[in-house]
């Protein structure tokens, strides 16, 4: 054995003997642009001295092919070697998708986008329209011209950047349309992919032409405008994002690189007309997702630090095997909040870590506050301030498991709701989750439609569903809930589970007959409640939308927090592996707040089966 063999040999001893392996470092990357590179020789030094060990860089198309079928790369050759010379990996972005084209400098170049102009001259018809008919800069990624010409510039870059930097990219991301992000683009409020032959292939399909979705369904009004097609519009064009997003990842793939793809933040009404559900349908695509979130609603600034641990965990779900979170600060830095941001974003960096698959993260929209037509650079001062997370703590294994459903099928029913200032399914979700993975030995799994219809092994291991303010199912979705149940799980909703259907009909039933419901009245009034012996007070509150639903239950189900001054009422009906509230007690903001916040805790533990379904021991509590 000669010295260097035997060198390794110990080594791998060496490691061996110690009982376990490293804990890897988490990726972390930062969005870099080339005037950031050129305006601060210095920029990946310093990068690293922060704890980043990724630079997550955008190649533009029309940079590489600038005519057709001639690729240039020494446009970006600079930038690049200086980062990864001074020991940045890189995450690679293929801009294809008609995002206003920057310059070197960063400055906007008039009519020009990050797709060749050659592209716009030769395919005109290949270009997406608005439900207007107006033409938009985004080629259409089903058309066949573009897919072929596509495919080639997928090919030629990762080619030569995998040649040019082996081992130092971690992997390419597809950027579909001038957000990065897989779901449809926008145009001020103008949906995208309303072109002729889009409609023409949609009304063979489905006898009509694709609907336009211009209008807000808030649940505060009543019942929604109802769509006849508003499913099977939101099926095709998730599965056309899905085709092209699965064929574009099979040439990166064919060359030996890692696939990735960035989605915006899901559970918001105010994305889903994008077809953000397209989430579900890309597990198998991807070997690399990020989910990413700008700590905003697209109203007000956002300082929450567990949306983006809430969407990884999710991801995971959904069986993504790797995945990073995305925490953009650029509209907190146009209001000039930035050092506001800095200590939420450090604790969502932290909290994400803890999920499982979650490999690391990217940061992005730290620039400086500049006069016009000067290029905004990052902010080396801000970046500083935010604790870089250098290992991935998981959290010790759980004695129980809770699944919370996610359907991306509620949120397009409730397509712009923006019900008293606020989005209550959303906000109802997210507390749910926050709420039930505080509590000790409770592993808490946010999971989708996928992992039901799908009859996903997950589920199995659930000792209860959870379904938070989900108003609008489809029956395929009731139907595996009610199997769940029927197989020993624990089925628990807080309000109006399924009210609606996936097209926004009413169907007047909460799941009645699981839930043990015989009726519902709808009060608007303060009541007083009697559950376990004590007293509770609720008061009405416009935040809330709603009063309460007091709920009369059929036999074998019994009636808890019963009205005070009516016994066969009341907001909470329970029966075998069963409850249902009647209004949103984890959502209560008053001086009552953390009393139901309990009641609401509690009541859900005490209806998990005896035995856990995943076949962890479970000790003696006490009920």
């Amino acid at each position: 054995m000669n010295s260097l063999l035997r060198i390794a040999a110990s080594c791998v001893c060496a490691f061996a003997l110690s009982g376990h392996a490293a804990t890897p470092q988490p990726v972390s990357s930062i969005v870099v642009m080339p005037w950031d590179v050129s305006q601060n020789r210095n920029l990946p030094q310093e990068l690293t001295s922060r704890g980043f060990n990724h630079a997550t860089v955008y190649l533009n198309w029309t940079d590489i092919e600038p005519r057709k079928g001639q690729f240039e790369f020494a446009h970006y050759h600079s930038t690049l070697d200086t980062l990864v010379k001074n020991g940045l990996s890189l995450i690679v972005v293929l801009d294809m998708g008609g995002r206003p084209y920057l310059d070197q400098t960063g400055k906007e170049a008039p009519d020009s986008t990050t797709v060749p102009a050659w592209v716009y001259t030769d395919h005109k018809t290949a270009l997406m329209k608005n439900f207007s008919g107006a033409l938009t800069w985004q080629p259409d990624f089903t058309d066949p011209n573009i897919n072929l010409y596509r495919n080639r510039f997928i090919s030629k870059t990762v080619d030569h950047l995998s040649g040019r930097y082996p081992g130092k990219i971690l992997g390419y991301a597809i950027g579909l349309q001038e957000e990065h992000e897989i779901k449809y683009g926008q145009t001020g409020y103008q949906w995208r992919d309303f072109k002729e032959s889009t409609q023409s292939d949609f009304s063979r399909k489905h006898g009509a032409l694709q609907p336009v979705i211009n209008y807000n369904n808030e649940i505060a009004r009543g019942t929604p405008k109802a769509e006849p097609l508003l499913y099977a519009h939101k099926e095709y064009r998730e599965n056309r994002l899905r085709d092209a997003t699965c064929a574009y990842s099979k040439v990166i793939r064919e060359k030996g690189a890692a696939a990735m793809g960035y989605f915006a933040e899901v559970f918001t009404s105010h994305d889903a007309i994008y077809a953000t559900g397209v989430v579900e349908k890309l597990a198998d695509c991807l070997d690399i997702a990020v989910i990413d979130f700008n700590f905003s609603d697209g109203y007000n600034l956002v300082p929450d630090a567990d949306i983006l641990p809430v969407l990884a965990n999710y991801m995971g779900s959904l069986g993504y095997k790797k995945i990073m979170v995305g925490a953009y600060a650029e509209n907190w830095v146009h209001k000039n909040r930035t050092a506001e941001l800095i200590p939420v974003i450090s604790r969502s960096l932290s909290r994400s870590l803890t999920q499982d698959r979650v490999i690391g993260f990217e940061l992005g929209g730290f620039q400086r506050q500049v006069a016009a037509g000067q290029s905004a650079t990052i902010d080396m001062d801000k970046l500083g301030s935010i604790a870089i997370p250098s290992g991935n703590a998981k959290p010790p294994t759980a004695e129980r498991r809770i699944g919370i459903l996610g359907s991306a099928t509620n949120y397009y029913v409730w397509h712009g709701e923006r019900s008293h200032g606020r989005n209550t399914h959303q906000d109802a979700l997210y507390e749910s989750f926050k709420l039930l993975s505080s509590q000790p030995g409770i592993d808490v799994r946010l999971i989708g439609e996928k992992n039901l219809l799908q009859d996903d092994p997950l589920v199995q291991t659930l000792d209860a569903i959870l379904v938070p303010h989900q108003a609008a199912l489809p029956l395929s979705i009731k139907a595996k809930l009610t199997a769940f149940w029927k197989n020993g799980g624990a089925l628990v909703q807080d309000m109006r589970l399924g009210e609606f259907d996936e097209n926004g009909q009413p169907t007047f039933d909460w799941m009645h007959e699981v839930f043990g419901i015989e009726s519902i009245e709808w009060k608007r009034k303060s009541g007083i409640f009697l559950i376990d012996g004590g007293l509770y007070r609720l008061k009405p509150s416009p935040r809330l939308y709603t009063g309460f639903a007091s709920m009369t239950a059929r036999e074998g189900y019994k009636v808890l927090g019963s009205e005070i001054f009516n016994r066969n009422q009341g907001i909470l009906v329970r029966g075998e592996r069963t409850l249902a509230f009647g209004f949103l007690p984890q959502l209560v903001e008053d001086q009552t707040r953390e009393d139901w916040r309990k009641l609401f805790v509690g009541e859900i533990l005490k209806v998990l089966p005896p035995q856990s379904r995943a076949g962890t021991p479970v000790r003696q509590k006490n009920r």
